[in-house]
Parts: C-alpha cells; structure tokens; sequence
C-alpha cells in the first residue's frame, strides 16, 4: 500500500526529529538492534543517508554520487544531522516525485522512490536511536505496512520486475496478515536468474504452507532484523519464516 506524498514527507520529518531527540545524551551507549554501533554511528549513519539523497534530488543526478563524511566533533554532530533533514525534506517538498534521477532500483528512477526510501529509512533508524534506551515507539501502523512491502517487494525481488531474469516456483508460498491494518500478502518462492527468491503480491495465498501474522510494526520490525520470531503468529511451517528472514538480511543487515 503507497501513502501519499506529503505523509512520507511527515514520516520523514516526525521520525527525524525523534532520531535526534533519542541520540541525544547518549552517543557513546550501544544501540543493541544495530550490534557493534552506538548512538553517534547511527545519527551518523542516516545523516550520511539523508544528504547522499539530497544530493541526488537536488542536483538532478542520473549516476551515483560519492557520500559526505560526518563531524568527527560530537558538538557538531546534531546540527549537521538536522540542517541535513531540513535540507533533504526542503528538496523533497520542492521536487516532482514523477523527476527521473539515479536510484538502485531499476523499476523506478524517480524522486517518489527516495521519499518513499527516505521515509522507511528514517523510521528503522529511529527505532535503532530508541533502542539505545528500550523505550521504542511501534512504527506508524500505515507506514509499517508499507514498509513490509517496500523491504519484502523491491529490495529483496527486484529481479522479478524485469522478465528477462526469470523466475520458477518452487511449490511454497507464504501468506503475511497484519490484522491491525487489514492488509494480506503472500510469497511465491522460487529461483531466479540471481539465486533464491520469491515472487511478492497482495492479496491471500491458495492454500499456503505458512500464515504469518502480527502487527504491522512488529512484521516490519522483524522483516528489518529488528524484532524477533516471539512477535510473530507462525502456523504452518515455520522454516518458511526463518528462511524469509534469512534471504531479507542480505539486503538489511
């Protein structure tokens, strides 16, 4: 389900804003969903995010370009976070979401691509910020049920979009329902030109090895590597899950 524009934009600006406010005062405490950083890795991280996208966006750029560097000075750090999200949410605004630039993503080189990217980036990392203290706020229902199709749809079946790389199923399909939003999808797994895979709809699946059910902030959460199996409801097979979340930590970490 797509949101519109200026909801993205909100995200956005909500989750940013958040980001900072839970990073603050504890740049040097461990973020335990994102092992091995603490707070300052993550405000630097997604600020390197945030101005490498504005870059894009802003300059019209059809080709990648080289990412900023963050301040090495904690004092500087968080208003070069925030003039960097005023900046991205400015150009954003600003930009016709129909606008050809670069991205990764070789079914869609516009602008609308970002904001959404931009949106579902900034609230995982501002999860990661919250995870510093435990005090985590859920994922906006609606934008979380976006986001399992974002993480479980583009990034991880790219591939399909294009016929020419081929895909044959296997016989397994998955079926995903976020009771609190209302939404079912499913997976049809398979290979594909480039490895394992699946094939990703909505609607229910025909008779599915595996139903998988939670909220849509924990199945996004989870998709993410940011949640455990225990916030899930599996009936069925529960390989099938593991293997989901096996084949979607080559593309979050």
């Amino acid at each position: 389900m797509r949101l519109d524009w200026d909801r993205y934009l909100g995200h956005i600006r909500a989750d940013g804003e958040r980001l900072a406010a839970a990073a603050e005062g504890h740049l040097d405490d461990a973020a335990p969903w994102c092992p091995g950083w603490v707070g300052r890795d993550v405000v630097q991280h997604i600020g390197i995010v945030h101005r490498h996208k504005l870059a894009i966006v802003a300059g019209n750029l059809q080709e990648n370009p080289e990412p900023e560097t963050a301040p090495a000075e904690d004092d500087a750090l968080g208003a070069w976070y925030r003039d960097g999200l005023e900046a991205l949410l400015a150009a954003l605004t600003a930009a016709d979401p129909a606008a050809r630039v670069f991205t990764w993503h070789r079914a869609d080189r516009s602008v609308g691509f970002w904001i959404r990217r931009m949106a579902h980036e900034t609230a995982i990392h501002r999860a990661d910020a919250e995870s510093i203290t435990g005090d985590i706020t859920p994922l906006d229902p609606a934008l979380a049920a976006d986001g399992v199709d974002e993480v479980l749809g583009p990034i991880m079946c790219a591939y399909t979009e294009d016929p020419h790389w081929g895909f044959e199923a296997d016989g397994r399909t998955a079926e995903l329902r976020m009771p609190d939003t209302g939404d079912t999808r499913h997976l049809v797994f398979g290979l594909g030109t480039h490895g394992p895979g699946w094939l990703y709809a909505e609607g229910p699946a025909d008779d599915p090895l595996t139903v998988i059910e939670a909220a849509a902030s924990d199945l996004d959460l989870w998709a993410w590597g940011r949640a455990g199996e225990a916030v899930l409801t599996v009936t069925g097979e529960s390989a099938i899950a593991e293997a989901i979340r096996a084949l979607a930590a080559e593309a979050t970490g």
